[in-house]
């Protein structure tokens, strides 16, 4: 086996590996920079790598390489930005109190096999520094004048929560296994270069 054929076999395992590492990390620190990084610039930045790994991935191949590798590594970078943003908690808490009435909203479904339809309840509160002055959650946290603990982002990337759910839920097993996949096929998609042979 030739070098550049060495070379093009790492590049197969280094392009998804590589690539959901960069965005894995870009993801988590955009989400705690102390610059408050606009979700906007986040998103731009994260498309900007998915883009450069698809381009690289390309470039492996002469024949094409494998469409279905393809498809498995972007939506193991789309499961990575994913468990990068899940990853992350709220930075701060606050006691606010419910003002008023809580008002309440459904949002049916339509469809054969549609999920069930959404009760929201939408609290108008009262907090130190003013944020947030209203939060909707699928269940009711209490009436006027009850004191509710909820946890936001300062620089209000994400939804604020009620503090009790204000837990890291990424989970990188799912995103690993898409990206190892798309590196199993594309590899497989190397060896039978020149053959008749072609992995899907």
């Amino acid at each position: 086996m030739g070098r550049s054929r060495v070379l093009t076999y790492a590049g197969a395992v280094a392009v998804p590996f590589g690539s959901g590492t960069l965005l894995h990390l870009w993801g988590g620190w955009s989400m705690r920079s102390p610059l408050g990084t606009p979700s906007a610039l986040a998103v731009l930045v994260g498309l900007v790598v998915a883009g450069l790994a698809v381009a690289a991935h390309d470039a492996l191949f002469r024949e094409g390489g494998s469409v279905l590798a393809l498809v498995l590594l972007l939506a193991g970078l789309g499961a990575v930005w994913i468990e990068a943003r899940d990853s992350r908690v709220r930075g701060e808490t606050v006691e606010c109190v419910v003002v008023g009435k809580v008002r309440v909203t459904d949002h049916p479904t339509f469809g054969e096999g549609a999920p069930e339809a959404k009760r929201l309840y939408h609290h108008t509160l009262d907090c130190p520094g003013g944020h947030p002055a209203e939060f909707s959650w699928e269940e009711r946290l209490g009436e006027a004048g009850k004191p509710i603990r909820i946890a936001y982002d300062p620089a209000r990337r994400m939804d604020p929560v009620p503090a009790d759910e204000n837990v890291a839920r990424g989970a990188l097993f799912v995103p690993a296994g898409l990206l190892l996949l798309a590196t199993v096929l594309s590899v497989a998609a190397l060896a039978v270069e020149g053959t008749d042979d072609r992995v899907w």
